[in-house]
């Protein structure tokens, strides 16, 4: 996927890109580089979701957003699906509830969240789950950062 992500990118003639394989938990890159993080599915993969988002947070320049589409809980994951092949593969596996996923960016240090789109809650096994994009900003001011 990084390979045809960099021939599009050179096809396309754009050349302020990055792709990078490395763990969520540790983003390979400098403190305040990027303008814009975007995910598609990816951070409920993740063990320790704080931890991405604090990583996002830090890579991201005052001023920079994320827009991220994922999956969230209506109540916590059954333990019997965090390591079967299917929920993984579905991407459910690993959702939080949608309040510990707001959490996860407030904690990071995100104060501008807002909620592009959700779905109605669906069923997954004996779970439920629901699908939004959200979008956010790293304050363009501030002491912290």
């Amino acid at each position: 996927m990084l390979e045809k992500a960099r021939k599009n990118a050179e096809k396309l003639e754009v050349v302020n890109v990055q792709f990078i394989k490395c763990e969520l938990e540790k983003l390979e890159l400098a403190d305040k580089t990027a303008d814009l993080v975007i995910s598609n599915c990816t951070l409920n993969h993740a063990s320790d979701k704080q931890t991405v988002w604090n990583e996002i947070f830090r890579i991201m320049k005052k001023g920079g957003r994320f827009v991220v589409s994922d999956i969230y809980a209506t109540s916590p994951i059954p333990d019997e699906y965090r390591n079967d092949p299917v929920a993984i593969a579905e991407c459910w596996a690993g959702a939080v509830t949608r309040q510990e996923y707001m959490q996860h960016l407030t904690n990071a240090g995100f104060a501008s969240v807002e909620i592009i789109e959700e779905s109605a809650p669906y069923a997954k096994g004996k779970a439920e789950v629901a699908s939004f994009t959200i979008a956010g900003k790293k304050a363009a001011c501030c002491g912290c950062c």
